[in-house]
């Protein structure tokens, strides 16, 4: 396709469904590498009509420049809009955007494996697994991801009582605890979790990272009030393994 206009009056598609597609970034090659310019021109766009034996074309007319005044979409933006229409993004990982408004003593799933067993560690992440094994005495597992590879941890259930609300359903976790690398498990890695937080985040500075402890409503009505909640990853992270369906914790 040369342009916007030539894909809206070729493909057979939906308005929403050319939308979606500009959008996720697949336009971005035909709209000048801008996602909100590609919205913009399918809005003034005159898809194709169908008509008996095929699809009426509009005359290939150049679109007006898109507003000077159009702001260029950010980084987190894109990654937001990349989630939200196909629940990942391959330019980038949220946390490779995160790490430098990071506390600096957080560190990476990769810094893991040189530190000693027993180490106290900070480390943050995006949730991809949830789990309770009837078997774990109450036990819960979570595997968090970073932009370097994943991190098993283990949450306690005196720690989870305390902070049922985040370890059920933030997506984004900050995590302090202890390093645990056993020979017996052939020196796979594990954190033994003390505290956890969610990670406030919006496409402006990270909110600010409270005590470390469980985050009340209060807080969070407060984050949301700031306008730091808005447009935030918890809309758009996709669905993780999670709790038996059912089953009441």
């Amino acid at each position: 396709f040369h342009s916007v206009a030539d894909l809206a009056a070729r493909v057979p598609a939906a308005r929403v469904s050319l939308e979606q597609l500009a959008w996720s970034g697949a336009c971005d090659a035909i709209a000048g590498g801008d996602r909100r310019v590609a919205l913009w021109r399918l809005g003034v766009a005159t898809p194709g009509r169908r008509v008996p034996g095929g699809t009426q074309l509009a005359l290939p007319l150049e679109l007006p420049g898109s507003p000077d005044g159009l702001r260029q979409i950010g980084a987190w933006e894109s990654l937001l809009a990349d989630y939200d229409t196909t629940g990942l993004s391959a330019r980038t990982h949220p946390l490779a955007l995160l790490r430098p408004q990071l506390p600096s003593d957080v560190v990476t799933s990769r810094d893991l494996h040189e530190l000693p067993h027993r180490a106290h560690v900070r480390v943050g992440g995006v949730v991809v697994a949830r789990q309770r094994p009837g078997t774990a005495h109450g036990i819960v597992f979570l595997l968090i991801e970073d932009e370097h590879g994943t991190v098993n941890l283990v949450v306690k259930p005196e720690l989870y009582e305390r902070s049922r609300l985040t370890v059920r359903t933030e997506p984004l976790v900050l995590v302090e605890g202890r390093l645990e690398r056993h020979p017996a498990a052939g020196g796979g890695v594990n954190v033994l979790v003390e505290r956890i937080i969610p990670l406030d985040v919006a496409d402006r500075p990270l909110a600010p990272v409270h005590e470390l402890g469980a985050v009340q409503e209060d807080e969070r009505r407060t984050l949301e009030e700031e306008g730091l909640g808005a447009g935030d990853f918890r809309a758009v992270a996709p669905a993780v393994m999670s709790f038996a369906q059912g089953r009441r914790r």
